[in-house]
């Protein structure tokens, strides 16, 4: 019995860090989801710019929308993951769904956060850099300095194409692996522009458009960095939820058993006290 009472103390003390961890990751899910709602409709903004720049003139003659003349055949991928586990499959579910997607031998990984700078560094990916500690404390200036140095990389022909994979926040209780194409730009169908927007660029739409695209850039990634980081407290959230609720089913078990035991050794203790009294007649 005296095992199954230290067990219930172990797993009571799992309960108390479970519980606190789950409420400090939903204080840091109200926080991400208040910074990432509030930058949205900035960068939606620009990207609206974008489109009508495209309209405007040649896509030929846009830099960042055609491809390189001279490929390199090596891509980028920013994967964005967690610095910390015990988040469920967050970290997990996006790596596995970039190792699906890419050609080990082309692809280059930029990873932000360190459980993405250690899965892919031992997994034997070529390395452009790395940054860990940053999601939780992000800044539109931070995101601006890291594509900085990407953008030189693209401009001088290194890459050919730059992708970002992150996890998106679908809703507390949702979290999607996502993967989406940042450079060579690719409008599609929006490429029409706004017929409600009558803008006029100066200087020409030209330079506003090469000058618009490393703050779109920046902005993609702060809002990737954000959203990934508001799905990861969601992630840890439920699951130390989860780990709470199973501590609690194992203590309810433990329980059982410990009464039962305990109901055992005394009716025992009655019977060798029964059976040594009737010896004793």
């Amino acid at each position: 019995m005296s095992d199954i009472k230290r067990r219930i103390k172990s797993i009571e003390s799992t309960i108390k860090i479970t519980s606190a961890m789950k409420l400090v990751s939903a204080s840091k899910l109200r926080k991400a989801k208040i910074k990432f709602e509030s930058v949205k409709p900035f960068f939606a903004e620009i990207y609206a710019n974008m489109v009508d720049l495209a309209s405007r003139i040649d896509v030929q003659q846009l830099h960042y929308v055609h491809k390189h003349i001279e490929p390199s055949n090596k891509v980028l991928y920013i994967v964005i993951g967690g610095d910390r586990g015990l988040a469920g499959g967050f970290n997990l579910n996006l790596f596995k769904k970039v190792v699906r997607t890419v050609d080990k031998k082309k692809v280059v990984i930029l990873p932000i956060g360190k459980i993405a700078i250690s899965f892919f560094c031992k997994n034997g990916f070529e390395i452009l850099s790395e940054f860990s500690g940053i999601s939780e404390e992000i800044t539109p200036e931070k995101a601006y300095h890291i594509t900085a140095k990407i953008l030189h990389n693209y401009d001088s022909g290194v890459f050919d194409e730059i992708y970002l994979a992150y996890t998106g926040f679908m809703s507390t209780l949702s979290q999607e692996p996502m993967i989406k194409k940042i450079l060579p730009l690719d409008f599609g169908k929006s490429k029409q522009g706004d017929s409600r927007r009558s803008l006029n660029y100066d200087p020409a739409p030209n330079a506003v458009f090469a000058a618009i695209v490393p703050q779109y850039f920046a902005g993609m990634l702060y809002g990737g960095i954000v959203e990934s980081f508001a799905a990861e407290q969601a992630a840890r959230s439920n699951a130390m939820e989860s780990a709470t609720g199973n501590a609690e089913e194992i203590i309810n078990n433990l329980a059982l058993k410990y009464n039962r035991a305990r109901q055992f050794a005394v009716t025992k203790e009655i019977i060798e006290i029964v059976a040594g009294g009737a010896a004793g007649q």
